[in-house]
């Protein structure tokens, strides 16, 4: 019970007090049945009206004692059999499993409502079967589909669910389209029951630390220009030299971390970084590969849950310094985990440097309610007819005699484009904490929209960008993709030019006084 609340409780007692002594005066010289009657009935009415008094300002003082921000945090076990894949054709078959994928979030409460945050060890989650999730998960939090951030982290040796893309090439009673719905419907309740579970597990949250490291030969860029101006590819694993020894390119070489404090201990971090995150694949191996070996062995190491978010990775991987072996994915997991561990080391108190910096710190015990908000905006994409993805083209490669990979890639185009043309609204939502900026993307942006987003905030700002929501749409970059000679992205992107669509979005989110709902 509050202070304030005993006060005036001590106060009301005292007043009542008070009356009775007058009462007992006045009824001097009444007969004694009388007087005793007289002063139960007003024992009883003063019980009565200190009962209610407490009943009306109990429930002010517990939302006056609640903390501005609590935190729970959940995992999940997601991994798929062993078998026949339930994925959309990536991994038709499954035959070994190295690593149990996970899904791995928060649930952050303030003022009376829910949000939440999380990171699938999967490839990508497409159309309906990202709302399957997002809405299973926003009932378990007692929220709404909208206040759920599911980001994956792509890794490639992960299932990629579509339910509309098997419907299209199965058919609406086949049994692959009944195996990846049940799939999808067993994974996405047990990632609600791991929120409900969580929910009564919330604790206070007292002080949030923004910090980065420099991470050190991870991440090059995938689109390499020549002297002419044509491109070449850099994949994720490469043994020509000629790939190897051409510069990094553009890319934002900064780990960042988010801590979040009950008191003195860190009890949740999370991590972002830019970067297709596969080291070798193709073996039909389930693995969450560099990231989640670098995000297990700090949580190892630290014994504070960890989260790892991948950024607008589209046009980055890890090429140059990746030739697709096993010692090769030791490395460069050795350097992840590094940035890692030294962005945590700064948020606990660390010393900063050139290359370590601690950029923002929250004390969330003084935070008011306008401090914190959740700001979404609609992404208005369109529907590419071009070339391979016209209608006759897409009839074409959608013929049984057709390449998987043909048959495959226009499958998911069309779920896609169905899903565009019947009215769905993609959404970019914006978590803003103080100075701390979470930002969280549909598909494969380009590294250009992470730049972008970080400029637009401002130097007073942290922000945090997380890419691979939604990912029906996949790559989407700057226009001039659509220009270039050469390059891998723009064949799998599904949406038109859309520049000024994602850069009016983001700078919508990050100003100052975003509005609640898009501009018309």
């Amino acid at each position: 019970m509050s202070l304030e609340l005993e006060d005036r409780i001590i106060a009301y007692r005292e007043r009542t007090e008070l009356a009775a002594h007058n009462s007992q005066s006045r009824t001097r010289g009444r007969p004694h049945w009388q007087s005793a009657q007289s002063r139960l009935h007003e024992d009883t009415m003063a019980h009565r009206i200190l009962l209610l008094i407490v009943m009306w300002l109990m429930p002010t003082a517990m939302m006056a004692e609640e903390p501005m921000l609590q935190l729970a945090t959940f995992r999940a076990d997601v991994t798929p059999p062993i078998g026949e894949g339930p994925c959309v054709g990536f991994m038709p078959k499954i035959a070994s499993i190295e690593h149990p994928l996970e899904l791995r979030g928060i649930v952050l409460r303030t003022n009376g409502e829910s949000f939440v945050l999380a990171a699938l060890d999967y490839q990508g989650l497409c159309n309906s079967s990202d709302d399957e999730f997002r809405q299973r998960m926003a009932e378990a939090a007692e929220t709404t589909p909208g206040r759920v951030a599911l980001q994956s982290l792509h890794q490639h040796t992960a299932p990629v669910l579509d339910a509309d893309a098997v419907r299209i090439l199965h058919g609406d009673d086949s049994e692959p389209l009944r195996q990846h719905l049940a799939f999808t419907k067993q994974m996405a309740e047990r990632a609600a029951a791991a929120i409900r579970e969580a929910l009564p597990k919330m604790k206070p949250i007292t002080r949030i630390i923004g910090s980065r490291a420099k991470v050190d030969r991870v991440a090059s860029n995938r689109r390499i220009v020549q002297p002419d101006g044509s491109l070449l590819v850099r994949g994720s694993g490469t043994r020509d030299p000629k790939l190897q020894e051409a510069p990094e390119g553009l890319i934002d070489s900064w780990m960042r971390t988010v801590t979040f404090f009950d008191a003195g201990q860190p009890i949740a971090q999370l991590h972002y970084y830019a970067t297709h995150p596969q080291s070798f694949y193709g073996d039909a191996r389930i693995s969450w590969d560099v990231p989640g070996l670098a995000r297990q062995r700090l949580e190892k190491d630290t014994g504070v849950f960890q989260i790892y978010f991948n950024g607008c990775g589209g046009n980055i991987g890890l090429g140059k310094y990746n030739d697709a072996t096993r010692a090769a994915r030791d490395q460069l997991t050795d350097r992840l985990f590094d940035a890692m561990r030294r962005s945590a080391r700064v948020a606990a108190g660390g010393a900063a440097s050139e290359i370590e910096k601690l950029d923002a710190t929250v004390d969330a015990r003084s935070l008011k309610p306008t401090d914190v908000a959740w700001d979404q905006a609609d992404l208005r994409f369109t529907v590419r007819d071009d070339g391979p993805f016209s209608a006759a083209a897409l009839r074409e490669q959608l013929q049984p005699d057709r390449p998987v990979s043909d048959r495959l890639k226009a499958a998911m185009f069309s779920a896609w484009a169905n899903r565009l043309n019947a009215g769905h609204r993609v959404i970019v939502s914006r978590m803003r904490i103080g100075p701390l900026q979470l930002v969280h993307l549909p598909g494969e942006p380009f590294v250009e929209y992470q730049l972008f987003a970080q400029q637009q905030a401002g130097e007073k700002s942290f922000v945090c960008v997380a890419g691979y929501g939604e990912c029906g749409v996949w790559y989407y970059g700057p226009d001039s993709i659509f220009r270039d000679r050469g390059g891998y992205e723009q064949t799998w992107s599904f949406t038109g030019p859309c520049q000024a669509s994602v850069e009016a979005v983001l700078e919508r989110l990050l100003s100052s006084n975003p509005p609640s709902r898009p501009k018309p």
